[in-house]
Parts: structure tokens; C-alpha cells; sequence
């Protein structure tokens, strides 16, 4: 949302639909595409019923617990954020009158108290926290949403210039949270998970605020995470079975060849990533923003 924008509702939707869903819709093609001419090697990496990309296609999938997981491997996500942004305008604007009212740590019991609510009624319906992860409940929006909760209140908290790291509180806090998320994996206690790596974030992200140190590479991969998250599933599975079963491996080679995979995996997807967001994303979120001008009402001004 920016403000100060004339229809800043629909030009939201209209940025967020021309960000997610081309490259999405690219994805869908790519492993429908291999479901039906690498059979033997696809393995039902993504489910590509009918049902399972109408559903995707609508990007309503994170809503049906048997078409969740999306006809692009890991594609739970995008199903989870988008219905996060079907609510998203109303609680961000919420959230900002009471942090701009009250100072942003006015959200924190709030939030924490919604945590608790979808937390609880998580676990009354599948009666217990111990489950495997990437199941449907564990995907939800009720389990994810304390890590969007708290992300609106970093944004609100840095944006007030309030936020002020300290390597005293912020390093010894980023430990004790990452000890207790990797405690919470280990128990399997995988409702628990999100929160408690979100917890844990926030005090790593304080910590990378006191240095200067810029990450070339990693910002790079950052700023086209999102195609290779969509592409990568491809290279790690389909491409990787194919080599295997016209190179079997040695006996002995299984630990060199997953680092070899990995690598290759990461270095090839990278590649595609790049070409695909000169070739898709910049282009279509170019005729997004083209949409919105061509309405009648253009910006007052733009405001991050």
C-alpha cells in the first residue's frame, strides 16, 4: 500500500497479481509440461489434476487442504501469501493507526494474543503440535500468520526510527530464539515452527543492521529468489534423476554427488532466474504499473 495514491486498494491487487501470478503461471506450465513428457522422471513432483491447477490458477489453492501443496513444487506458499494479501490492506492499516497512535510495541500484545488464538485453534483440530511439516494445517494461513503479524511489525517499528539495534541484546536474543526454533524442529513440534523462526529473525535482522558490510551475492540471489524458488524443483529433482539414470553413481560417491547437485542446482537455476526476470517479471510488473496509470485518477504522489 502506498500512500498518498488516488485507488490505492485495486492498485495494490493490481501490483501484487502482476508480481506473483505470471511467473507463477509460467511454473504451473513448466511441470505439467514434465508430468507429461518425463513421466518416469517426475515422480508427482506437483499435482497437475484438473482440480489441482484451476485451483492454482485462481490462486485459491492454500485454501483446499487436498490441492494445498500446488501443481508447482512448494507452491503452498504462494497459495498462503496470497490469502494473507486478501486481508492484508484492512490489517496493515489497522495495525498503522495503532502503531502511529501508540507506538508500535502497542502491537506486540495484540499480536501475540492472535498467535495464541490461531495457534489453539490449530491444535483443537489436528489435537497436537507434534506433526510433519508442509501439511496442510502447518501451511495454513491460521499457523503462518504470526509470521506476517510480526513482519508488519518490523516494517512499522524501523519505518518509526524507533528500532534501535544492540549487539548486547540482540546477538545473546538471536541465539536463545535460534536454539529454541532448532529445539522446536528437532521435537517435530512443527505448528511452533514458524513463530519461533519469525522470533528469531527479528533479532538477526538487528544484528545485520549494525553492519556495513554489503552481500553482493546474496543480495543478487534475494532479489530473484522468488524464480528460483519457482524453478528449482525442476533442476533438484526431474534434471538430477535424468543424470542418475544415464550415469549411475559409483558406490561411495553419494556424499560428493549431493554437494555436486546441490552446486549445480543453485548455479543453473540462478542462471534461469535471471533470464526470467528480465524476460517475465520486469515485464509484467511493467504493464501492472501501465494498468494503473492508464486508469482515470493517476498518483497524487508515490511513497514507499
Amino acid at each position: 500500500m502506498r500512500s498518498g495514491e488516488n485507488h490505492a486498494l485495486r492498485n495494490f491487487f493490481i501490483r501484487r497479481y502482476f508480481r506473483i501470478a505470471p511467473l507463477y503461471y509460467l511454473g504451473i506450465a513448466l511441470y505439467a509440461a514434465a508430468a507429461w513428457l518425463f513421466p518416469k522422471y517426475d515422480a508427482g513432483l506437483a499435482n497437475t489434476s484438473p482440480l489441482s491447477l484451476a485451483t492454482n490458477m485462481a490462486l485459491i489453492h492454500g485454501l483446499v487442504p487436498k490441492l494445498f501443496s500446488g501443481a508447482v513444487p512448494g507452491g503452498w506458499s504462494i497459495g498462503t501469501e496470497c490469502a494473507f494479501y486478501a486481508a492484508f490492506p484492512w490489517l496493515f492499516a489497522v495495525c498503522q493507526r495503532v502503531g502511529s497512535t501508540w507506538g508500535w510495541r502497542a502491537l506486540v500484545l495484540p499480536v501475540a494474543l492472535i498467535s495464541i488464538t490461531s495457534f489453539a485453534i490449530v491444535f483443537a483440530i489436528t489435537g497436537g503440535i507434534e506433526n510433519k511439516a508442509f501439511y496442510f494445517w502447518y501451511c495454513s494461513l491460521l499457523t503462518q500468520i504470526p509470521v506476517f503479524l510480526i513482519g508488519i511489525i518490523l516494517f512499522l517499528a524501523v519505518q518509526s526510527g524507533a528500532l534501535i539495534s544492540s549487539p548486547k541484546r540482540d546477538i545473546p536474543l538471536f541465539l536463545v530464539s535460534s536454539a529454541i526454533a532448532i529445539w522446536v524442529l528437532a521435537e517435530r513440534w512443527m505448528l511452533l515452527l514458524p513463530l519461533s523462526s519469525a522470533v528469531s529473525f527479528v533479532f538477526l535482522f538487528g544484528i545485520l543492521r549494525l553492519s556495513s558490510v554489503r552481500f553482493g551475492l546474496i543480495e543478487r540471489i534475494g532479489r530473484v529468489s522468488y524464480s528460483m524458488y519457482v524453478f528449482h524443483a525442476f533442476f533438484a529433482a526431474t534434471v538430477t534423476r535424468m543424470i542418475l539414470r544415464a550415469w549411475p553413481l559409483p558406490a561411495g560417491w553419494e556424499f560428493f554427488a549431493f554437494f555436486a547437485f546441490l552446486a549445480g542446482t543453485i548455479i543453473v537455476t540462478y542462471g534461469v532466474a535471471q533470464l526470467s526476470e528480465i524476460l517475465v517479471e520486469r515485464r509484467f510488473i511493467g504493464l501492472g504499473q501501465s494498468l494503473i496509470k492508464s486508469e482515470p485518477g493517476r498518483f497524487q504522489h508515490e511513497s514507499a
